[in-house]
Order: C-alpha cells, then sequence, then structure tokens
C-alpha cells in the first residue's frame, strides 16, 4: 500500500508549484521546438466552400489518421485537480508522449504572466484536456493557444484506461467548422514519405467532407499548403452556375 508519505499529499515543495529549475528546463524546451518547427512543419489541407455554414461547431471533429502527427511529439495533459490522480492512472499504462500533466490550480498559479503562457504553448506539439474543464480553459490560457491554433482538444478522463483515451486523440487531426467560408485541417509533416502524406489526405478528406453541411456538392475547392509553400491545387469545382458547352454546341 502507498507509504504514510504519500497518503499525507503533496511535500510543501510540490505544492509551490515549479522550481526556477523547471520553469528554466520549460523554457529551453519552448526554445528547442521552436527551432525544430523549422525542420519539420505541418501539411495543411485547405478546403473552400460555395456556401457559407448556417451554424458553427465550437468543438473538434476528431479525425483518425493513417499515420500519426504527435506520435513521439510532446502532449500536454490538463485536468481537474489533483493531477496527480491522472497521472497515478498513466503509470498504469504509461505513453512516452506525455510530458507534462497540469491541473486547473497550478495553470491558474504558474501560468498567470503573459510570459509563461507563451513558454507553456511554445513547448508543446499537442495540449489535450479533460472535457470537464474545458470551458474554464480560455481565461486561463489566454487568447493566443487559439489564434495560434493550440487549443486544447478534449479528451474523457472518466474512463478507466486513461491513455487508450489520450492515444487516440494522439493518432488523429482535428478540424473545425467555424461558420468561414473556408476551413482547414493538419493532415502530415513535411518529413513525412510522399506516400504517408497521400494515405492520410485518402484517409481523412473524406471523413472531413461528410461533417461539412452540404458535402462535396459544397466544396468548391481543395489544396494542400505548408507555412512556406503557395496553396497547391487538388481539386476545383466550377462556381455553381456556370455552364460547360460541349464540342458540339460550339461548332
Amino acid at each position: 500500500g502507498p507509504s504514510e508519505e504519500a497518503k499525507a499529499g503533496p511535500s510543501e515543495e510540490a505544492k509551490a508549484g515549479p522550481s526556477e529549475e523547471a520553469k528554466a528546463s520549460s523554457e529551453t524546451r519552448a526554445e528547442t521546438k521552436l527551432q525544430l518547427f523549422e525542420d519539420a512543419e505541418y501539411v495543411t489541407v485547405m478546403i473552400g466552400l460555395n456556401n457559407l455554414p448556417a451554424k458553427k461547431k465550437v468543438n473538434a471533429y476528431k479525425i483518425p489518421l493513417k499515420n500519426s502527427l504527435y506520435a513521439g511529439g510532446e502532449i500536454c495533459l490538463m485536468t481537474k485537480d489533483p493531477s496527480s490522480d491522472y497521472e497515478q492512472k498513466l503509470l498504469e499504462h504509461p505513453l512516452d508522449e506525455v510530458k507534462l500533466v497540469v491541473d486547473v490550480s497550478t495553470l491558474r498559479t504558474d501560468y498567470r504572466q503573459y510570459e509563461d503562457k507563451r513558454t507553456l504553448m511554445a513547448s508543446y506539439d499537442l495540449f489535450l484536456a479533460d472535457d470537464r474543464i474545458l470551458p474554464l480553459l480560455p481565461p486561463l490560457i489566454g487568447k493566443k493557444f487559439f489564434t495560434r491554433g493550440k487549443q486544447p482538444v478534449s479528451v474523457t478522463l472518466t474512463r478507466k484506461n486513461i491513455s487508450n483515451e489520450i492515444a487516440r486523440a494522439r493518432d488523429s487531426t482535428y478540424f473545425y467548422m467555424r461558420g468561414g467560408i473556408s476551413c482547414a485541417f493538419k493532415v502530415a509533416k513535411t518529413d513525412f514519405s510522399e506516400e504517408e502524406i497521400v494515405e492520410n489526405i485518402l484517409h481523412a478528406l473524406p471523413v472531413v467532407v461528410s461533417k461539412i453541411p452540404g458535402g462535396w456538392k459544397n466544396v468548391q475547392s481543395v489544396s494542400l499548403k505548408t507555412p512556406k509553400s503557395l496553396a497547391f491545387p487538388l481539386y476545383r469545382c466550377l462556381p455553381q452556375n456556370t455552364r460547360i458547352e460541349d464540342d458540339q454546341q460550339k461548332k
């Protein structure tokens, strides 16, 4: 059974939050991440729509991928208090990618400053959050997470094996219907092989289009883009009221 010390709860040092060393190592990680980000970037599928969707959807659609974008990456998991409960569950089925488990109280006390929020955002590839705390997060983590596409993705942590839930989230991409005339989702990384990129597009695109109101009839264009490239067209549909004359009519 647990020792007396474990029963007594976290030590004073643990309650005090991250030490200066922990913060320094987090800042170093953020700098390294920014450098690595230059090497392997995300390949994004951009979809242009004919008609605006009637409704916005706040939460992301989770789209499973054949080749994971985040396997071998670094994940931050945001939980209810205390985070130690979830660290314990993760010990039963460890996942190498989960590098930080942080609860609401810690977000409130240790990430108050803009600089701390920015460092946190730059330090991890994917942020996952217990679906029960999702509404509390925007004021705690700040707007930048949302404008930079790093907003935490909802996971259900009430299941017995939370590692399965996290692994499913790790091996998916996320797609938001925000009510605009276009939408986009990450489909690969620039260091993937051509075959892996094609597999992911063929796997994910039909699922994404099935979530768009009107399906393919509402899709004007599909293109592929990296942060440094121009958009490469994969599919383009003529505007709906354009008619193409056939050769017979032209003669």
